[in-house]
């Protein structure tokens, strides 16, 4: 394995951890680190974790959407800050920062944007940040915070704005949606399904193209779509599934 590149995973046992290590796990030596072995608050904890790795996959954070500022501040925003430190400090080559659709959730209340429902008009990674909650907030911060430690640190970060992804790998149900707004914006979300081999290939794609720093959006590419893949296809060569067209 001495040939392989070496991933510490931050978050590494939930969902997108177990995804990686299903579908990427004879493509690289990967790490994955609980909270109890690396607790993303605690930086020297992270330092310690990551010798030795040529990149980090930064996963680790509080997920819920709903959570108030005191409950995200220090997994979310210092978790973020103390990841791209860690891993400069310790040599890392590459930082891969899971953002989330949440950072640019208002989006999806333009009823005009959905006037086709079918075909919604696209919104590119480069389109301005419009959380829906704090928690995609926080996202947004990582994402600045990434593009800070890339273009004054020379570290190489692509951040992926993760889409839907379902325990069972199969198209989500617009009635649990975590999404501002009426039932008709829930049932718009389903556009932002990503299947687990879309999310597999994409976070490959993530840590090894030649990219310096980039913001790349993670979904499948399903009817309804709203978020524009012109950018992974650009700075990943990432080329996502049509699994319900």
């Amino acid at each position: 394995m001495a040939d392989q590149m070496r991933v510490a995973i931050t978050g590494g046992d939930g969902s997108v951890a177990t995804v990686i290590r299903d579908h990427l796990g004879d493509r690289f030596e990967l790490v994955p680190l609980s909270r109890d072995e690396a607790d993303v608050t605690d930086l020297a904890a992270l330092e310690r974790a990551f010798q030795g790795a040529d990149a980090v996959v930064h996963l680790g954070a509080n997920p819920n959407v709903d959570a108030e500022w005191d409950e995200l501040r220090e997994p979310n925003l210092a978790g973020a800050y103390n990841a791209f430190e860690a891993a400069r400090r310790t040599g890392v080559r590459r930082v891969v920062f899971a953002s989330s659709n949440h950072a640019m959730g208002m989006y999806l209340t333009d009823d005009d944007r959905f006037a086709d429902p079918r075909n919604p008009r696209e919104v590119s990674a480069s389109a301005p940040v419009r959380p829906d909650s704090l928690y995609g907030a926080s996202k947004a911060w990582g994402e600045a915070v990434g593009r800070y430690f890339a273009e004054c640190h020379g570290l190489e970060v692509v951040c992926l704005r993760i889409g839907w992804l379902t325990d069972d790998d199969r198209p989500p149900d617009p009635s649990v949606a975590e999404v501002p707004g009426s039932p008709a914006v829930a049932r718009r979300s389903p556009g932002m399904w990503l299947t687990h081999r879309d999310c597999a290939s994409l976070i490959e794609a993530a840590l090894t193209a030649d990219v310096q720093f980039g913001i790349v959006n993670g979904v499948s590419d399903v009817e309804g779509r709203w978020f524009s893949l012109d950018e992974g296809r650009r700075l990943l060569g990432w080329e996502p599934s049509s699994p319900d067209r």
